[in-house]
């Protein structure tokens, strides 16, 4: 077990006097026990006191906040096992005969938010690690482990090595307050590029990208880039209120509209992640659509924010606590809902049996109505259950994978479209060929050999077919949460 470096400075101190002798060993006793308490001392008690990092006075130009924020922003590298797949020349039709082993990884960036070395960034960045390492502003590198991580909101927390007394670590800031038009400061490691700063403004509220249900972005026009992911988003102040995620990006570059989730709703959901590891959701029973001008103005309302409730399920919590079709949602828990994204930002942090008042608009008057929202089952237990109850004939297995046919409750149990079809993996075995891929349940094949995938028997056909050529992997095109992959899957000789 290795000593603090004061601690061994001591000691070595001592050697070097000749002081180990009779008279002496009491001395050298004591800086031992004084050693061994440091060591045994855990790293949250040594760093208890630990401060923020103290940010310039206010009004402070921006070159001397991002001096003293840059000690708090790191790089984020993910390592993932080595790929041992035999070769992709079958499903691809190319000449590639060699067998390929390589050790992939992935570059994102993050930021530290306590003196014990936690650090935030984004869940895309460690998906799947089997090793995550942190660099820091100064070079040094730590080794980190995953507390926990959330795919819906895109967040994950990591923990460092503690071998700092105190690391420096950033301040939230208010994210529900910022107005489009403030300055802002985008910090991370884009390609790699460890300590990058962009500026710009906050180009709008409310937006929400790509078929993520929990998503309420504020869209930024400072240039971010691969790499940026999991990197803070500053106010004018240095404070953090958004975690840098996503980019616009129909050339595959930069074209100044980039996306970060705020962090009023990032802070929740790290809340949630330190204390059980993970995001428990929740169901409502409620169906909603954005509120337009013409149907604010037909319900009596002066303003066009709030979200339209359009069914409730009967016997849920949506219906217990009253709500019903033609309600508006105005606010939950205080937080002003101007769009479909406000609200499903909200829903994400919101924990089974405590409740959550729900202010509306109903008959030309407020009112406010408290509900109790339902713990939600694993998704992947609520999908083999339903599977369970297909008919035992609609299942394929291939490649340590049972594949069925997407239907609309299957697909809504597992978080994605509901009307992708194709089909959904309910089941992954343990080391097998399918999850050495990176499948998991709930994901969908939505087209094989870059054919859209309409029914089980097309994908047996095109399993025969590509049998018969003598290939060893069948392309296919995977929907794995918001992102569209493309992978070879090996084929069962």
């Amino acid at each position: 077990m290795l000593l603090p470096r004061e601690v061994i400075a001591a000691y070595g101190f001592i050697l070097r006097r000749g002081k180990v002798r009779r008279a002496g060993s009491r001395k050298l006793t004591k800086y031992l026990c004084f050693a061994a308490a440091l060591v045994l001392m855990p790293p949250s008690a040594a760093m208890a006191e630990c401060a923020p990092l103290k940010l310039p006075p206010q009004g402070s130009g921006r070159a001397q906040i991002v001096k003293a924020v840059l000690p708090a922003v790191v790089q984020v590298q993910a390592r993932f096992g080595p790929d041992t797949n035999e070769s992709y020349e079958g499903a691809l039709g190319d000449a590639l005969r060699e067998t390929q082993a390589s050790n992939r990884q992935s570059l994102g960036s993050g930021f530290i938010i306590s003196g014990d070395g936690l650090v935030v960034t984004n869940e895309h960045v460690v998906a799947q690690a089997t090793q995550i390492i942190i660099r820091l502003a100064d070079g040094s590198v730590r080794g980190a482990t995953l507390i926990g991580s959330d795919e819906r909101t895109d967040i994950a927390l990591l923990r460092m090595e503690a071998l700092a007394s105190c690391y420096p670590a950033l301040t939230w800031g208010d994210s529900d307050n910022i107005r489009t038009g403030e300055d802002i400061t985008a910090v991370g490691s884009p390609f790699g590029l460890g300590g990058s700063v962009s500026a710009g403004i906050i180009s709008g509220r409310g937006r929400t990208v790509g078929p993520g249900p929990y998503h309420d972005f504020l869209q930024i026009d400072a240039a971010i880039n691969q790499g940026n992911s999991g990197g803070p988003l500053l106010d004018s102040g240095g404070n953090v209120v958004g975690i840098n995620t996503a980019i616009l990006a129909p050339a595959g570059g930069n074209i100044g509209i980039g996306f970060a989730l705020p962090a009023e709703m990032a802070q929740r959901v790290i809340a949630e992640l330190q204390t059980q590891g993970r995001v428990s959701r929740t169901q409502l029973g409620l169906a909603v659509e954005n509120l337009t001008g013409d149907i604010a103005e037909a319900l009596g309302l002066s303003s066009g924010n709030g979200v339209l409730v359009t069914g409730v399920a009967p016997d849920s919590p949506a219906e217990r606590a009253g709500l019903r079709a033609s309600d508006v949602v105005l606010s939950v828990n205080g937080h002003a809902v101007s769009s479909l994204g406000a609200l499903s930002a909200e829903v994400a942090t919101f924990r089974a049996n405590r409740g959550a008042r729900f202010d509306l608009w109903r008959d030309g008057r407020p009112l406010s109505v408290q509900l109790l929202p339902l713990a939600k089952p694993d998704a992947a237990d609520r999908a083999n259950k339903l599977a369970a109850e297909a008919p035992s004939d609609s299942f394929i297995a291939i490649s340590g994978l049972q594949l069925t046919g997407t239907t609309r409750n299957l697909n809504e149990v597992a978080g994605q479209n509901e009307l992708a079809q194709g089909l959904i993996v309910v089941a992954v075995a343990p080391n097998s060929p399918g999850e050495a891929r990176g499948m998991a349940v709930g994901d969908i094949i939505v087209a094989v050999s870059g054919q859209q995938l309409l029914s089980p028997q097309q994908f047996s056909e095109a399993v025969s077919a590509a049998r018969t050529l003598g290939r060893r992997n069948l392309l296919i095109t995977v929907l794995h949460g918001r992102d569209i992959v493309w992978l070879a899957l090996p084929i069962d000789k």
